[in-house]
């Protein structure tokens, strides 16, 4: 069996549309489990993640075959989708997105700065 070792992680964001804070702590929940099943659908591993009332941060590693882009994309329809249909209204991301690769020796202080987005951003914490 072939061996292979690779270390690829990202720092991704993404926003609603017009940066609008439209996160409610309910819709916290459904963005979670929506990136979650799309990590687990793209075989992306989540290290951190941070969810504001007006965006969003993921710490993340992939697999060489897999997808940033797929993963994005899934996360942000499936929870977008959810949410209008709980919600009866309509909550929409924005059409981009950021990426930034890091490399390993950066991952730990990635995982602090979005675990500690809370803090950072305190009024903008879901209520």
């Amino acid at each position: 069996m072939p061996h292979r070792a690779f270390g690829l992680y990202v720092h991704i964001t993404w926003h609603t549309r017009l940066r609008q804070r439209l996160i409610r702590r309910a819709d916290a929940e459904v963005v979670r489990a929506a990136v979650h099943e799309a990590a687990i659908r793209c075989q992306v591993h989540v290290h951190e993640l941070a969810i504001l009332s007006d965006h969003v941060h993921v710490l993340a590693s992939l697999r060489p075959e897999g997808g940033v882009v797929s993963f994005i994309r899934h996360a942000k329809s499936e929870s977008a989708r959810r949410i209008n249909q709980e919600r009866g209204a309509v909550f929409q991301w924005a059409r981009g997105y950021f990426v930034e690769s890091l490399s390993r020796t950066r991952v730990r202080a990635a995982c602090d700065y979005v675990a500690r987005q809370h803090l950072r951003h305190p009024d903008r914490v879901p209520a």
